[in-house]
């Protein structure tokens, strides 16, 4: 257990990971708990070259507080789904079951991945190289900055490549279709709080306030259709209520992870 349970800042390290996906050739970011916990527990945000400074004594275990391994979520930067799945080996190849792995990528415009069970949203891209985020058929263009690799140090060594703080304050409040999840209020708050210490919209570099923007108004379409009767309203408030359920949270961070990803999503 104790073997399962070290730094995961270090473990990456030791294991190369950034080397390893940066020799895979297609750009990466770890997103979800790690991404957030770096920022939010920062030294130093460098906004001007994209860094997050850690200082040394940080620790985010390998367990969660209720004894089930954390994961380690993976966006590639492809819609070849050849290139995720050898983004995945590389990843598990390298960190063993010291982690849950999972890399996902990103979704051709012309599809939608989960249909009318589209209980989370994503990101998709066209032809044109244009992003957008969608959920239950609502999109909202975002600029691709969003996507932009910034990289998590910590005593002088590269941990990995992360998203931006704006771009994951976007991903979790567009992630489902309830809207801000409760298990999430809390570490969002915290992010908020480096975003925009003052609570202001001037706090944010002006070169990511497009990105801001975008998410935002994304957000609101989802919660606009969320008051409306029908099927998107129906999928909401059952998503709603699983959310607020101890029993729920535990089966999507345990064995079923995999199995509920369709309703919890990835950031």
């Amino acid at each position: 257990m104790s073997e399962v349970s070290e730094n995961i800042y270090p473990l990456l390290v030791e294991h190369s990971i950034h080397d390893r996906m940066e020799d895979c050739e297609v750009s990466y970011s770890v997103v979800g708990g790690l991404g957030l916990h770096a920022v939010t527990n920062a030294a130093e945000i460098d906004w001007d070259n994209h860094v997050v400074y850690l200082p040394g004594g940080v620790c985010l275990p390998c367990l969660r507080e209720n004894g089930t391994v954390r994961d380690l979520d993976t966006l590639v930067q492809s819609t070849d789904k050849v290139v995720v799945k050898g983004c995945q080996r590389e990843m598990t190849d390298a960190i063993g079951d010291k982690l849950v792995i999972s890399t996902f990528g990103l979704n051709p415009y012309e599809e939608n991945r989960r249909g009318i069970f589209d209980f989370v949203g994503d990101r998709y891209i066209d032809d044109e190289g244009r992003l957008y985020w969608r959920l239950g058929g609502i999109e909202t263009e975002i600029p691709s900055s969003s996507l932009d690799q910034w990289l998590v140090k910590r005593d002088g060594e590269t941990v990995c490549a992360i998203l931006n703080p704006i771009s994951q304050l976007g991903a979790y409040g567009c992630r489902s279709i309830t809207g801000w999840r409760p298990k999430d209020k809390e570490k969002v708050e915290e992010l908020i709080k480096v975003i925009m210490p003052n609570r202001k919209i001037s706090d944010i570099p002006q070169d990511c306030r497009d990105q801001y923007y975008t998410f935002r108004e994304q957000s609101k379409k989802v919660a606009e259709a969320r008051k409306k009767l029908g099927w998107f309203g129906l999928k909401a408030g059952l998503l709603s209520f699983l959310e607020r359920q101890e029993w729920a949270v535990r089966l999507a961070q345990g064995e079923l992870d995999g199995v509920l990803s369709g309703f919890v999503g990835k950031t």
